[in-house]
């Protein structure tokens, strides 16, 4: 064979060699995994029982009234405070109250959480105060009573809290016929904050 052939076999195999390495196909082992999440928010759902606090006619200096109030959890996760905001509005009947405000004369005593506190001594004032003064305040209605708790703060989801608050109508003594048919309206608005996230 002479030496062109020769050397163009050559460069055919070459060539060859080439185009099935760059032609060519590799056979792998693979597998895939999949992950996914969910993730879903739980709800919080406050009601008050009663829904009206109060509603008492002809009341007088001197008069108190007790009233019990059930907060409760019908939502899926623990609320970790319930904060108070009250309201109130004054209708002077008669114009003569001189800016003298029937708030202040409204004294409201909050006595023991039972469900906090585990004693049944009834009637013992945990925080008292006027109207007037609560207006600027924002308690916690459900938060452990220091020493005596028995209960956590909050209120778990599908429980409830049971309360007394007293009311009264502060006699001071002096002439208070100002007050004579006057109205006061209250608004009690009950605000339920979650409790600490939760590691998972």
């Amino acid at each position: 064979m002479g030496i062109k052939k020769t050397l163009g076999l050559g460069v055919a195999s070459a060539a060859l060699g080439l185009s099935l390495i760059g032609g060519g196909t590799f056979a792998y082992f693979s597998d895939t995994a999949t992950s996914t999440a969910t993730f879903a928010a739980g709800t919080l759902d406050l009601n008050s029982d009663p829904s009206v606090i109060v509603n008492i006619a002809n009341l007088k200096p001197g008069d108190t009234v007790k009233k019990d109030f059930k907060l409760k959890n019908d939502g899926t996760l623990d609320i970790g405070s319930i904060i108070l905001k009250t309201k109130y509005n004054v209708n002077d009947v008669g114009g003569n109250n001189n800016g003298v405000d029937l708030g202040k004369f409204i004294k409201v005593k909050f006595l023991q959480n039972k469900d906090k506190s585990g004693n049944i001594i009834p009637d013992i004032v945990v925080y008292e105060t006027t109207l007037s003064e609560l207006q600027n305040l924002t308690p916690d209605l459900v938060e452990k009573v220091p020493f005596l708790g028995s209960e956590a703060s909050g209120i778990k989801a599908g429980t409830s809290d049971t309360f007394t608050v007293k009311f009264e109508f502060v006699e001071d003594n002096k002439d208070q016929n100002i007050f004579q048919q006057d109205t006061l309206t209250l608004t009690w608005d009950f605000f339920g904050k979650q409790g600490r996230g939760t590691d998972y």
